[in-house]
């Protein structure tokens, strides 16, 4: 795979599709690879280039500068926003899932007039204002993985043995869904770098704010912690089925969309929508090409 150099990071990628193709790029999850958007990518017009980064961390992509060592949404953005523009895209149709999804909606808040047509899956945007205290309740104990991961315990074992986590996600979150050994293989290989744990732990530490971020990104951080409305028209994606995400806070949220958000919900899908529903996925990120 390709690797961009940044003043960061080295960020590896897939690059299909013409090069003169209208530009899509495509943002993974946790825990997940690049990969993960194949049979997506085998239905969307064969007149796109479509850009598969692999997030920091996973793969090849990982930082280079001891400054930005960092795995906060404002970093995982500010590495989308390198990459696109050091592969010359202008303006693309942005599409992210679970860590994707955060990522994508962070770089559509900081670089608006760059995302023609913004699709996440299963991670929704905004802090969960106005939800009740059961449906709050109820978002934290599906999190329970999150809040482990701040605890020194959490932590430690975590970094032992990042494999079992990747492996229970991938049983619990996908419910009906069973990913081939072949892949899970993939992903645990991809994921057996030396800066994965470390990210992992960081980046959840830090949503939940028990860590701090690095100063690199603290001017485009503090942009994202005021949650502004995102000025990009957007599609969301959630299964009724997810293991890992509640539906209220996504049902919640339509006021944080200036130019509006379709809500899809799939019966019976879980967390893992590029896997397990994909047609849904391109059938979404196709209607943003127009």
């Amino acid at each position: 795979m390709p690797i961009i150099h940044t003043v960061h990071a080295d960020l590896e990628y897939l690059d299909d599709g013409p090069l003169d193709g209208r530009p899509i790029v495509l943002l993974h999850g946790f825990p997940d690879v690049a990969e993960t958007w194949d049979e997506v990518l085998a239905l969307l017009p064969g007149d796109c280039r479509v850009i598969r980064p692999s997030l920091r961390g996973v793969g090849g992509s990982r930082v280079t500068n001891a400054e930005a060592r960092s795995a906060q949404v404002a970093a995982l953005a500010t590495d989308v926003i390198d990459l696109t523009t050091a592969l010359g895209l202008d303006r693309f149709v942005l599409v992210g899932h679970d860590w994707g999804a955060r990522a994508a909606h962070a770089v559509a808040v900081l670089e608006p007039h760059r995302v023609t047509g913004l699709v996440t899956l299963s991670t929704a945007y905004g802090p969960g204002a106005g939800l009740s205290d059961s449906e709050r309740l109820d978002d934290a104990a599906a999190a329970w993985y999150r809040y482990w991961l701040c605890t020194a315990a959490g932590a430690d074992e975590f970094s032992r043995d990042p494999a079992a986590l990747v492996r229970w996600a991938w049983a619990r979150w996908s419910p009906g869904f069973a990913l081939p050994d072949g892949a899970l293989d993939a992903i645990l290989t991809a994921t057996d770098t030396d800066q994965f744990a470390e990210d992992v732990v960081h980046y959840y530490r830090h949503g939940a704010g028990e860590a701090t971020g690095s100063p690199v990104y603290d001017r485009a951080q503090r942009v994202l912690d005021a949650w502004p409305a995102i000025d990009v028209p957007a599609t969301f994606l959630i299964g009724t089925d997810d293991g890992c995400e509640t539906l209220a806070p996504a049902r919640g949220n339509a006021a944080l969309f200036a130019r509006g958000r379709d809500l899809v919900e799939l019966p019976g899908a879980g967390h893992f929508l590029t896997r397990e529903r994909p047609r849904d996925v391109a059938k979404a990120i196709a209607r943003h090409l127009g």
